[in-house]
């Protein structure tokens, strides 16, 4: 439990800013960027994760979030990220998938999009 400034998550319908006073919320996070500022005596600092999806609870200025898993950006290893690209791309690539089948496979494809972004960009 920390004091922070900003959440900021990746929300199934779009990303979401959570500010001091933010309304209360339930929501399903999706595979993506997940940040929170803190302020501490060093100053602002912004930490930075890949969350592959979950859940987030706003309520009386306190966030709990449920992750599926997390990956603070600075521990992904973009070799088996991308190797994981490549296996959920071809896996969607096969057109007699079941519906959970095509689901799993789109679900693994979302992780490693997610994990690949920032890495590429940094």
């Amino acid at each position: 439990s920390e004091d922070v400034d900003q959440v900021n998550v990746p929300g199934v319908e779009g990303d979401l800013g959570i500010l001091y006073d933010h309304a209360p919320i339930l929501t399903t996070m999706r595979a993506g960027r997940f940040s929170y500022e803190l302020l501490g005596e060093k100053g602002r600092e912004t930490i930075r994760m890949i969350v592959s999806g979950g859940y987030l609870e706003v309520t009386d200025n306190r966030v709990i979030v449920l992750a599926e898993s997390v990956e603070f950006l600075d521990e992904i290893d973009k070799e088996r990220a991308k190797a994981s690209l490549a296996k959920a791309e071809e896996a969607l690539a096969n057109t007699d998938l079941s519906d959970d089948e095509f689901a799993e496979a789109q679900d693994r494809l979302f992780r490693a999009i997610a994990r690949l972004e920032p890495t590429e960009m940094n």
